[in-house]
């Protein structure tokens, strides 16, 4: 194990130091990352470059610098904080077909995307702290968010033909932008200064036929009144075919390995086509086994049952998609117009349409958690059904084929507009001012076809309940369904479901979502407001006003609790904030011996928000250059992330949980509380020796919550930049990051909550606010586990990025390259008190180490780039936990992927072709995941061949 170990970080080392990233850097040397299959371009300044592609134009105008993580754009203070940037360059020489491609093997950005989501969308999530911490701006101003129902904005609904650069700041800055910039900003700069017409097309497929993506864009722009303004637009089409697991034999008979140590492996659902049932609480077994326990049966096809084994279990990889069908439809635009030297409008326009369609197995029927509204505790099966061979009623699971599979319909419109006015004050001794407002707004709607209503079910049954919520108690009464307005008869033991008892039983989910902003920001600014020995002092002040809406409604049959498994109200609300902040940047020394330059900055932030309350947050950074070939840098700051509308007013929503009731299982708790427990429980009327639990099942709430308070954050980086004179051409950044966050929004353990309630005396704990006492079977009420600020997280790591060019002659040259990052903890918390925990190398999908390494040669007009890209193994539990059929599941190797791409640059065109995953290797196996395995962090296509085309005139 050492000795593999070993290999593996000398394989690491000889990837940062033989592959550096393809990329070059800016005069800022902030490290412009690897990209799959990437060729080398043009140097980006601290303005935007004049050539925004291969074949755009500009008009010569020097526009106004946008520069992430800061609102003065000092150059003394440009490097303090660590910054990488995507080139329009990259973008288009890449495989990627949207603008959330761009990142999806950017090791930094954790592992997630567009993958196996209905909601067709891409949030981005810097150092896998969660996408509600990545705050994400287009040329520096907000996105409202994206579907309705996720608390972070859709990259997608970018146009990748408008995008300039895309600068990734990895470092707290929450005092330049305010909340959700706990891990970092991605801030996208779209282009200003295009003229001409540029037309893309690309698309791609895998190696089995399947994964198809379209894409086609154009994009046009052009000077006006003399060269005093421009105005560019750009539309995009993309087309996403879907992926059927079934298609794919790692994805088919997908593994559970959440059982015990131990068990036998399993695989699927044990809801199939065949109905299955089951004896009801407290009744006799169906069929008995040597211990007497109650099982489940299954037809045995002679006309008898049964007991069921997993090898009856569904596989429902034959229905379910690990992709699914998408179409994106976008529009951007950008203007500006220098009225006078003094003053210059400007316009940043956005507008996408989205339409997903996913697919799913039939739903299926089992113990509901909705008996608040008065279903029954389970789908019964009376005895008098005809056909029944029971004798008694029974528990009926079954997944409902007749109905038909479950199909959801998602369609998005997403459009921002922001308008500014920025420019010099006369007369004031160089303070400048930038002033907008932004609008945008998210609007989803949402269907969903092959749902089940409960009580129409209990109706063509013939199941008349007599019991109070979460009963089984009642009757076969034949009369019911032919009584009931529509009802059509559904008898499992007889037959196939009618046309008109699945039509009577299934129902379309419609539920509409959106979000809504506002914001508005004044800011003014002096690079030079005072001289110091060393320099000029600069200085940034401004205020912000930001409010946001959203709602999210549900059907009438969520809120009535028929939707077989939940049920949920309508969530809505909003908030706003108003702010105040300031930044100052200080030259300290400069061209003295050792000192080559020092530098610092220093900012702050007061946020009011009519929730919470009130906020204050500040950032220091510091930057030393002994000499021209090293400069070292570090910050610390303090960063917040207010409650969403989500975290706030969530609707309740009752769903099922494993987590035991402790008054079903006293005997198992240590001795030192049986005796207190079974007193809490007899005062509940339970007797714990009796007592048991339904079907092993636990009902809970979730929802928002009013009372919530901020996530804090405290991020140092400590990093250097090393351009050595002796090694032209290098250029390498290493920076160590370290994050904790407090008051984390959550929800708190459930286990942790109960033991606390009944091991106290009395039920005295605060931790008994969640109950809602027990129904007439002495089963809990669902219990209330609403947001709340519940714990921490801690994450350190290194980021290393280098890049080395080697010219041959005037024609020939090679660049190497490498983006690296280590986390070397990852730990949280879920409740104050408890030890931190690590989920580093677990199933929660963050690998130790993560890297790209790029080589590429061009000749000519000609590029060729390969590319190898790593993901660290993980291993969830020791194997000598589980027995050898079980631990082989408890781990996932290394994986390796190696991608092959060359360029042909003509003088009005460019041609890419490329191979993704060369090898054609299967994604890895991975715990829990969809699958088998986790599309979002693997290659789940195989081999992937793509190929784009772009002209200009």
């Amino acid at each position: 194990m050492m000795r593999r170990s070993g290999i593996y970080r000398k394989r690491l080392l000889f990837l940062g130091i033989s592959a550096f990233c393809y990329g070059w850097t800016t005069e800022a040397n902030a490290q412009i990352i690897s990209l799959p299959g990437t060729t080398t371009g043009k140097a980006i300044t601290n303005k935007t470059s004049k050539k925004s592609d291969v074949t755009s134009k500009s008009n010569g105008k020097d526009e106004a610098i946008t520069v992430v993580g800061t609102h003065l754009g000092a150059v003394e203070t440009a490097e303090i904080q660590p910054v990488t940037v995507i080139t329009s360059e990259q973008i288009q020489q890449s495989s990627s077909m949207t603008t959330g491609d761009v990142f999806a093997h950017i090791p930094s950005m954790g592992f997630s995307g567009n993958t196996y989501s209905n909601a067709g969308g891409s949030c981005l999530n810097i150092r896998s702290l969660g996408t509600a911490r990545t705050l994400v701006l287009v040329d520096g101003h907000r996105m409202v968010n994206g579907n309705g129902a996720v608390d972070c904005p859709d990259v997608n609904s970018i146009v990748p033909a408008m995008i300039d650069r895309i600068e990734i700041l990895k470092d707290g800055s929450s005092t330049t932008y305010g909340s959700d910039a706990i891990a970092g900003v991605v801030n996208i700069i779209l282009k200003k200064n295009f003229t001409g017409t540029t037309l893309t097309a690309n698309g791609g497929i895998s190696e089995y036929g399947d994964d198809q993506t379209a894409a086609l864009t154009a994009a046009h722009g052009f000077n006006f009144m003399h060269d005093r303004g421009n105005f560019t637009i750009a539309g995009s089409y993309n087309y996403q075919a879907p992926m059927a697991a079934d298609q794919r034999k790692w994805a088919m008979q997908e593994a559970k390995v959440n059982n015990p140590p131990g068990q036998e492996q399993y695989y699927g659902s044990q809801y199939g086509a065949q109905p299955v049932y089951a004896a009801l609480n407290g009744g006799a077994p169906l069929t008995p086994s040597s211990d007497g326990v109650a099982q489940s049966v299954i037809s045995d096809g002679h006309g008898g049952y049964r007991p069921y084994k997993w090898s009856d279990n569904y596989d429902y990889s034959k229905d379910n998609q690990i992709i699914a069908e998408q179409q994106v439809g976008s529009l951007a635009s950008t203007g500006h117009f220098d009225v006078n030297s003094n003053l210059q409008l400007y316009m940043t326009a956005n507008y996408s349409h989205t339409h997903t369609v996913s697919a799913g197995t039939p739903m299926y029927i089992a113990t509901p958690a909705t008996t608040l509204t008065g279903n029954s505790g389970a789908m019964v099966v009376p005895a008098g059904e005809p056909g029944n061979p029971f004798g008694s009623d029974v528990a009926l699971n079954q997944r409902m084929f007749g109905i038909g599979r479950e199909y959801d319909y998602e369609n998005i419109d997403y459009y921002q507009l922001t308008g500014g006015a920025r420019g010099t004050l006369p007369h004031t001794g160089g303070w400048t001012y930038d002033f907008f407002f932004s609008y945008g707004k998210t609007t989803t709607s949402d269907k969903g076809t092959g749902r089940v209503n409960w009580r129409n079910m209990e109706n063509a049954l013939g199941f008349q309940q007599t019991g109070g919520a979460g009963s089984t108690e009642g009757y076969y009464d034949p009369n019911l369904c032919a009584n009931t307005s529509g009802c059509a008869p559904y008898n499992p033991f007889t037959g196939s479901m009618s046309r008109a008892a699945a039509n009577y039983i299934g129902f379309d989910d419609v539920y509409p979502s959106a979000q809504e902003m506002r914001d508005v920001q004044f800011t003014v600014a002096n690079k030079h407001l005072a001289r110091l020995p060393y320099g000029p002092l600069g200085i940034a002040l401004g205020v912000e006003h930001r409010s946001l809406d959203g709602y999210w409604y549900s059907s009438w049959q969520d809120k009535a609790g028929l939707n077989s498994n939940q049920v949920r109200g309508d969530t809505g609300g909003g908030y706003n904030v108003t702010e105040v902040f300031g930044e100052l940047s200080i030259p300290l020394l400069r061209n003295l011996p050792a000192a080559k330059a020092l530098n610092a900055e220093v900012s702050g932030r007061f946020s009011n928000y009519n929730t919470f309350g009130q906020a204050y947050n500040w950032h220091a950074g510091l930057i030393y250059a002994p000499t021209d070939d090293i400069k070292f840098r570090v910050n610390i700051a303090t960063g917040f992330r207010a409650p969403t509308i989500q975290d706030l007013y969530k609707s309740k929503i009752i769903s099922l949980t494993g987590t035991r009731d402790p008054c079903a299982y006293i005997s198992t708790y240590p001795g030192a509380v049986q005796g207190v427990m079974s007193d809490n429980c007899r005062a509940q009327g339970i007797n714990p020796n009796t007592f048991k639990q339904t079907n092993g099942s636990l009902k809970y709430e979730t929802g928002g919550n009013a009372s919530l308070k901020p996530e804090i954050s405290r991020t140092y980086t400590i990093g250097s930049i090393l351009t050595p004179r002796f090694i032209p051409g290098l250029t390498a950044t290493v920076d160590y990051f370290h994050t904790h966050i407090t008051e984390t929004i959550g929800y708190p353990s459930l286990s942790t909550e109960l033991n606390g309630c009944y091991e106290s005396t009395g039920l005295s704990s605060s931790y008994c606010s969640i109950l809602n006492g027990r129904d007439v079977n002495g089963q809990l009420y669902p219990v209330a586990r609403l947001h709340e600020n519940t714990g921490a997280f801690i994450e350190d790591g290194l980021d290393i990025n280098a890049s080395y060019q080697v010219p041959i002659d005037y024609n020939n040259g090679l660049s190497f390259g490498a983006d690296i990052q280590d986390i070397m903890s990852y730990k949280s918390q879920s409740q104050d008190g408890e030890a931190l925990i690590s989920y580093l190398s677990t199933d929660a999908g963050v690998p130790k180490w993560v890297a790209n390494g790029t080589a590429t040669f061009t000749h000519g007009p000609w590029s060729f780039t390969y590319m190898v890209r790593f993901i660290d193994g993980f291993t969830y539990y020791p194997s000598s936990s589980y027995g050898p059929t079980v631990s082989e599941w408890w781990k996932t190797n290394q994986a390796w992927y190696h991608d092959v791409m060359m360029t042909y640059h003509g003088d009005m065109y460019s041609v890419t072709a490329g191979v993704k995953n060369l090898a054609g290797r299967d994604p890895n196996f991975y715990a829990n995941g969809d699958y088998n395995t986790s599309p979002g962090m693997y290659d789940y296509a195989g081999r992937y061949i793509y190929l784009k085309a772009q002209v200009h005139f």
